[in-house]
């Protein structure tokens, strides 16, 4: 490979014009400047963030042999040459960045220096999303198809992007879900285009994904090009689910006026709800509503697991009991969606007596399984409970608030304010086992103390001092349920009361004005946990507070956590004015998260740290940090000091770590750097310990290094590029 050397800086040919007797010898001005541009260090993908083709070439044109100190096992820009698996990985992961900008230029430099390389389905489903229509003009005409009954040839039937030496020219992997891509981002230019185009070749296309995404996008006329385009209808409820939640009422409408909307709808008023598009839920129930094919009576066949009967998805109005409208309104207001809650709450029926009741909740059971299975996980289907409240609680919607307590208060069945888990310092965390006695329980009171919402909590806590039930709701419990006399003879808790946990949650996020009301206005108190977690989150001002005005103190869980997050002021004062002090973990801590003047002033106090400190300032990067516990500490570290930097491919410490340090580095760093997609940081290692200057690690032949590198390139490509992103691998 031809190399041109890159053009020496301007500030260093400035400085050497001025000295004469430099004058000819243009090497040692070369060596100068290449000490001096760190640029030539990034690795390529990350260059690309820039837009500029001179830094590419001037990355690409440099050479390892002007490296500072001769010694190129650390250099990125060598891997370029040296490996041509890391060459693939970097011309995708570039080409990501590119589309990111609609840069062509980038686009057209990658293909002239990575000629061998296909473009992968990623990079064509991103610039189908970013309507990157001028770069994916470039790959039709410089790119070649992968056809069918090619991918059918293949092991499996399925075409590997990832095969060493495959040869087919300039690959592009185009189809699967590109234009379902395009449709729902709204770029119709892209997805006509592509079908325009594709000539006679077949590309795979997923065609129905493509119509739902136009119907999705409430773009009609795209769904009806591609109808005509394809002679397809759609089919399946995923364009309906869309339609409705992004509000698109003329999607449905299409459905309805084709006799196809109830062989689909199921889970599409819950979808509009949760999105709180009253609009597209009153045309639902409109329409429902309307239909002389429905009742109030259900089969024993209508909650199959595929949730069809027939041509229907259902016999009964959605808002019958137990019907889809039940479960929305939860969804509706843990979204602060207050309208469409009422709206649905309105129209739908309520059981009258005990064989309703039972009919009600057998048919929930149903339609919640087949609801959950159909909208696989990715929604909340509930019946009104504690929950809703709690969640709407967090969120700060007090008007849903007020609004559930009127509607769902006098019902027995319902636990408003307790629900079963438990309050932290980050908030509710569910408890997977059974609730069997009150301290299982956490309060909807301590929840929105948590999150600061005063106003929730003094409205929770005000309704809990009034009378416990009004006379209606007395009359209508005892109506209901004859055998229930109080809620306080229940078990576990239903009046909204708040605990201790409510001060500490609220002082840990620094929620000053709810700690000084509940300090006002209530007896619960709190633990040492507030002053704690206050001084672990920065929170001064409420950590002065407390000191002045609690009795529970803290411990030294304060100053560790304080230092832990860099809070030097906080450390200060607690130094100064509290006695529980610090321990080495403060330092180990403080260093591990970057906090050099915390490190340095907690040294001065004559604070002590482990070897910890030195380990988890390497595993995060932080080289002032690592050099400065080096000359001023004896603590030293451990192997797990590389070991941790491999993990965020931290390479200016692991080399001066190799370099400065005796512990090495083992297998781990390896691992480590392989699963979190470090492939810079995998190879320079691998060559280093292949060299012998670890002893921790074993050398390998070629061949065997060869396939361990190719192994783990696997790995990090399919890490990077195949998950979670809708593409088959």
């Amino acid at each position: 490979m031809v190399t041109t050397l890159p053009t020496p800086l301007l500030a260093v040919s400035l400085l050497f014009r001025s000295k004469p007797r430099f004058a000819g010898i243009d090497h040692v001005i070369s060596s100068v400047s290449a000490y001096a541009d760190s640029s030539v260090e990034l690795p390529l993908n990350k260059a690309c963030k820039y837009g500029s083709v001179t830094l590419l070439n001037r990355i690409w044109n440099s050479t390892v042999d002007l490296e500072p100190g001769g010694w190129g096992l650390w250099s990125v820009r060598k891997l370029l040459r040296a490996y041509k698996l890391y060459g693939k990985l970097q011309f995708t992961l570039c080409l990501l960045e590119a589309v990111k900008t609609n840069n062509v230029d980038i686009v057209q430099w990658l293909f002239h220096h990575f000629p061998d390389y296909g473009v992968r389905r990623k990079v064509i489903y991103d610039a189908a999303s970013a309507g990157a229509l001028e770069i994916l003009q470039y790959f039709r005409a410089n790119g070649t198809v992968i056809r069918n009954e090619e991918e059918e040839q293949e092991e499996d039937e399925e075409w590997d992007e990832e095969k060493e030496n495959w040869e087919r020219g300039r690959w592009v992997r185009w189809g699967g879900l590109d234009a379902a891509k395009a449709a729902i981002a709204g770029h119709s230019d892209v997805v006509k285009w592509m079908y325009e185009t594709y000539a006679q070749t077949c590309e795979n296309r997923n065609d129905f994904c493509a119509m739902d995404g136009a119907f999705i996008a409430g773009d009609m006329d795209l769904a009806n090009w591609l109808m005509d385009e394809l002679c397809m209808d759609p089919e399946g409820h995923e364009a309906l689910h869309g339609a409705a939640a992004n509000g698109h009422i003329e999607p449905l409408q299409w459905f309805q006026e084709r006799g196809e909307y109830t062989s689909w709808d199921a889970g599409t008023l819950f979808k509009a709800a949760e999105a709180g598009k009253l609009n597209v839920v009153r045309w639902i129930v409109d329409r429902d509503r309307n239909d002389s094919e429905l009742g109030d009576q259900s089969g024993p066949d209508e909650y199959n697991f595929d949730y069809s009967y027939g041509d229907r998805t259902r016999r009964t109005y959605l808002t019958c009991l137990g019907g889809e409208a039940t479960l929305a309104i939860h969804a509706a207001a843990i979204n602060g969606h207050l309208e469409v809650a009422k709206y649905l709450r309105a129209h739908t029926d309520k059981p009258r007596n005990d064989r309703e009741k039972t009919k009600e909740k057998w048919r929930l059971s149903k339609r919640k399984k087949a609801l959950s299975e159909r909208l696989k996980g990715n929604s909340s289907v509930e019946t009104v409970s504690g929950r809703t409240m709690l969640f709407a609680a967090e969120r700060g919607f007090l008007d849903v608030i007020k609004w559930l307590y009127v509607e769902y208060h006098a019902d027995p069945k319902i636990n408003l304010f307790w629900v079963c888990g438990h309050i932290d310092e980050y908030g509710y965390s569910e408890n997977d086992n059974d609730c069997g006695d009150s301290e299982s329980y956490c309060s909807v009171v301590d929840a929105a103390a948590g999150k600061g919402h005063l106003e929730i909590v003094q409205y929770l806590l005000h309704i809990g001092q009034e009378e416990e039930d009004t006379r209606k709701h007395k009359r209508q419990r005892i109506q209901e349920n004859p055998d229930t006399v109080t809620r306080d003879s229940l078990s576990p808790p239903t009046k909204p009361k708040c605990t201790a946990v409510a001060m500490d949650v609220a002082a840990a996020h620094g929620h000053l004005d709810v700690v000084q009301w509940l300090h006002a206005n209530r007896s619960e108190g709190c633990t040492t946990a507030a002053m704690d977690l206050a001084a672990t989150n920065g929170h001064l001002d409420t950590v002065e507070w407390l000191h002045a005005h609690r009795s529970e103190r803290c411990t030294v869980e304060a100053m560790d956590g304080a230092a832990s997050g860099g809070h030097l002021d906080v450390v200060k004062w607690l130094h100064k004015y509290r006695t529980e002090g610090c321990t080495t973990a403060a330092m180990d801590n403080a260093a591990s998260g970057g906090h050099f003047e915390v490190v340095k002033w907690l040294h001065d106090k004559h604070a002590g740290c482990t070897a910890a400190a030195l380990d988890g300032a390497a595993a995060y990067g932080k080289l002032e940090i690592v050099k400065w516990l080096h000359r001023n500490r004896s603590e030293g570290c451990t192997k797990l000091a590389m070991d941790g930097a491999a993990h965020g491919g931290h390479l200016r410490v692991l080399r001066w770590l190799l370099e400065n340090r005796k512990e090495g580095f083992t297998e781990r760093a390896l691992d480590n750097a392989a699963r979190y997609s470090q492939f810079e940081t995998l190879l320079i290692l691998h060559n280093i310990a292949q060299q012998g200057y670890v002893k921790q690690v074993d050398i390998m032949d070629e061949e065997e290094s060869n396939k361990w590198i190719s192994e783990h390139y696997h790995d990090i490509a399919r890490a990077e590029f195949y998950s979670g992103n809708g593409v088959g691998w």
